[in-house]
This record gives structure tokens, C-alpha cells and sequence, in this order.
């Protein structure tokens, strides 16, 4: 008999909470319902704590690899050398934002005293690659070479046919053959990795990319946005 009366009471009890846990989970449900307000900034919230920790994340990386980023003895950078303001472009020569971005560099160049680093990151195809080879390899000869090559690549709408890519070489006196010295695209090889390395580190996805200061940018960015942040 007692047995069947713990057995009562415990089933009264377990019935009455769940009534009360689903009365709760009505009362909640309809609050909300009638607030989504509380939902939205609970999302917000969220994002914003996302936001600072991914930002503490990516000073601590940029921090590691300052001398990386920073680097510039490849010859592939534009203008001041000894400006204290530096921006890092991450970029593909067939990446269309790329091109994109690559005008609003130019403007910041003229209206800052700004050094802009470039670092490869081929990943749209293997002609992406054999260009940022090709530019490595123009960079070591001249950088004024360099600039103007890179110049003419990102303002040439849509992929670098071999005819024109030829008129470039030619144009800035480089011998595509000398390439094919395996010696020569060894070397270019090496120096390629370590940018593609560093963009790996970095976490970067696509292209363009920038670092500016202690802050990793994706994507496209207008002139007046990286003004500001350089600044």
C-alpha cells in the first residue's frame, strides 16, 4: 500500500512538472512572440561578442606575422618606401574585385603619403599563378617594371590573353623564356609559398584581402573606407 502511494505521489509530481515546464515554455514562447525585439538584440549581442573575439584573434596573428607582412625586399610594393602608413593587398591578377580595388589603391596612392605591399595569393586558376610568378620574377629585376606590369595586368578588363601578355613582356623588355630555367622558377616558387603561407595563417578566403593596422579586411574595400582606416 505504501509502495502504491510513493508510486501516486511520484507520478502526481512528475505530471505537475511536466504541466509546469510546458506552461513555462508557453509563457516564454509568447513573450518572445510579443517582443522579438529581445531576440533580435540577443542576436546582436552574440554577434558583436563574435565580432571582438575574431578581432583579438586576428591582432594576435597579424602581431606574429608583422615582419612577414611587413616585408617588402621582393620589390613588390608602390609607393613610399619609408611611409609609416602601410596597407597589404592580398590579391589574384585574374580576381575581378581585385581589379577592382586596384583603382581605388591607385587613387589612395595619389592623395596619401602610403606604402602599399603586395602579396600573392593565386587561387582562381594556374594562370594565376604563372602571372604572380612572372611578377615576382619582374620585381626582382626592377620594381618601377614591377608596378607597371601589375598596372597594365589589373587594367586590362578580363583575363590576359597570350598576345597581350606577350606585348607587356616586350614592352618592359622581360624574356618570358628565362621562366623555363628550372633553376629560376624554383626560386620564384619559394618566394610564391611564402605569400600563400602567410594568407593561409591569416585565415584569408578569397581575394582582394587587406591588412591595415592590426585589422584583416575581406573583400573589396572602397578608397574612402581604407583612407579611414589608415588614419
Amino acid at each position: 500500500m505504501i509502495r502504491i502511494k510513493i508510486l501516486s505521489v511520484a507520478t502526481f509530481m512528475f505530471f505537475s512538472l511536466n504541466v509546469f515546464s510546458q506552461a513555462l515554455e508557453e509563457k516564454i514562447e509568447n513573450f518572445l512572440l510579443e517582443n522579438p525585439e529581445v531576440i533580435l538584440k540577443s542576436l546582436q549581442n552574440f554577434e558583436e561578442k563574435k565580432a571582438k573575439e575574431q578581432e583579438v584573434t586576428n591582432q594576435k596573428i597579424i602581431n606574429e606575422n608583422l615582419e612577414s607582412l611587413t616585408d617588402s625586399s621582393n620589390g613588390l610594393f608602390d609607393g613610399n618606401i619609408n611611409s609609416k602608413k602601410i596597407v597589404v593587398k592580398f590579391f589574384d591578377f585574374n580576381c575581378s574585385y581585385c581589379k577592382k580595388a586596384h583603382n581605388d589603391i591607385q587613387k589612395l596612392l595619389k592623395k596619401e603619403d602610403v606604402k602599399v605591399i603586395y602579396k600573392n595569393f593565386p587561387i582562381l586558376s594556374e594562370n594565376s599563378v604563372f602571372l604572380a610568378k612572372l611578377g615576382i620574377f619582374i620585381a626582382e629585376k626592377d620594381i618601377d617594371s614591377f608596378n607597371s606590369f601589375y598596372k597594365m595586368i589589373n587594367e586590362n578588363k578580363g583575363r590576359v590573353s597570350k598576345e597581350k601578355l606577350s606585348e607587356i613582356t616586350k614592352k618592359l623588355g622581360v624574356n618570358l623564356d628565362e621562366l623555363n630555367n628550372e633553376q629560376v622558377n624554383s626560386r620564384l616558387e619559394k618566394k610564391l609559398k611564402e605569400d600563400v603561407d602567410l594568407a593561409n595563417k591569416l585565415g584569408l578566403r578569397g581575394t582582394p584581402a587587406f591588412v591595415v593596422g592590426n585589422e584583416i579586411i575581406f573583400g573589396y574595400v572602397p578608397a574612402d573606407e581604407l583612407l579611414n582606416k589608415i588614419n
